[in-house]
């Protein structure tokens, strides 16, 4: 099984590497076809029929700070800010179904004990007899909470831990593209000089190019590890600011950001640079190529499934069966309601750590 895989390895590299430059039609389409199917896609196309309000406000959450920023972040009232606006929180609102379902058992659990055990209280206090006396309550014991509860802690600690690692090497990534990019702007437009180039208009369009086609370079490892909802907006920007040929021809490409390195190679050459200039704005295009590789990487490999899955049944089960442990310790609360609202806070505090791990967790969006 593993010699197979090598050999399908083998095969596929060198045709997807061919492939990444080559619009859709122009490879042989069996060819195309096999690598699709024998590949993980890195650009999810399929439409999301209902978003979810967490989807929808990912792209309200790309915050970059400038002074006053950072003077209203560090406020004194901003405690009682964060009190105050705590239902409308994203995290609330993307956990309204976990924390409703918690809320849920514990009604269940009140009305319950209330009507099969011990009854209810009227609001003079007076207790009335329960419908059918079962003679114990739907209760469990604390310990297992207690014993339990730092395995949980550990497992939603580890995963948040991980899933901001990806978010600060993400945005490490788009740092070093970025500050590549400007260097790959600056060399070229710095050594383009007249001794080598007298034409100053053709100089001029040269280094326009250049400094055009990094940032469509950007632009097209944004749209990469994006979602579909760009593409449209994507397009008409590629055909604003290429020529005609180019613009096509990066958005039927197979591996858009390669194309667009691809292409802004192609007119670096054009620049009247020394063999020395040419190695190190070289340099720049092979660290952007090699930072484009980390984003994929962190775009199709989330945190092993196999763990997330299992620290959120983890905490489902653990908040689920909690109000039926803190039923007695509210038995001094009229009809123990009091329970509803701690178990829906604690649920909210708790699905929400895993709320941000999830958000966190794929960056890009």
């Amino acid at each position: 099984m593993k010699l197979s895989r090598c050999i399908l390895s083998a095969i596929l590299l060198p045709t997807a590497t061919v492939t990444a430059f080559a619009p859709n039609g122009v490879v042989n389409t069996q060819v195309a076809k096999s690598v699709t199917e024998s590949s993980t896609a890195l650009q999810a196309d399929a439409p999301i029929q209902k978003p979810t309000y967490g989807e929808e406000s990912r792209k309200y959450r790309r915050t970059v700070f400038g002074h006053d920023d950072w003077v209203k972040h560090r406020r004194p009232d901003r405690f009682v800010k964060n009190l105050s606006t705590i239902f409308d929180s994203g995290v609330t609102q993307g956990t309204r179904f976990e924390v409703s379902c918690v809320a849920g058992v514990a009604t269940f659990a009140t009305l319950w004990n209330g009507l099969f055990y011990e009854g209810l209280r009227d609001f003079n206090g007076v207790l009335h007899d329960p419908i059918v006396n079962l003679n114990a309550p739907l209760v469990l014991p604390a310990m297992p909470f207690t014993v339990s509860v730092s395995a949980l802690a550990l497992l939603i600690t580890f995963r948040t831990n991980n899933a901001y690692q990806r978010w600060f090497e993400c945005r490490q990534c788009w740092g070093i593209i970025n500050t590549e990019c400007r260097n790959i702007a600056r060399m070229s437009c710095s050594w383009s000089v007249p001794a080598k180039e007298r034409n100053r208009e053709k100089r001029i369009e040269d280094m326009k190019r250049v400094s055009t086609g990094s940032w469509i370079f950007m632009r097209a490892l944004q749209r990469h590890t994006g979602g579909p909802d760009d593409e449209a907006e994507f397009q008409a920007t590629v055909r604003q600011y290429l020529p005609p040929d180019e613009a096509e021809g990066l958005i039927a490409a197979n591996h858009r950001p390669f194309r667009a390195l691809f292409n802004l190679s192609r007119h670096i050459e054009r620049l009247p640079l020394t063999e020395r200039q040419r190695i190190e704005v070289d340099k720049s295009c092979v660290i952007i190529g090699d930072i484009c590789g980390a984003c994929e990487r962190i775009y199709g490999t989330p945190i092993p499934l196999v763990y997330t899955r299992h620290t959120s049944r983890f905490l489902s089960t653990w908040l689920l069966f909690l109000p039926f442990a803190m039923w007695e310790p509210f038995g001094k609360a009229w009809n123990h309601w009091e329970m509803v609202p701690a178990s829906a806070l604690v649920a909210l505090f708790l699905f929400g750590i895993d709320e941000l791990s999830i958000q966190l967790e794929e960056p890009f969006s």
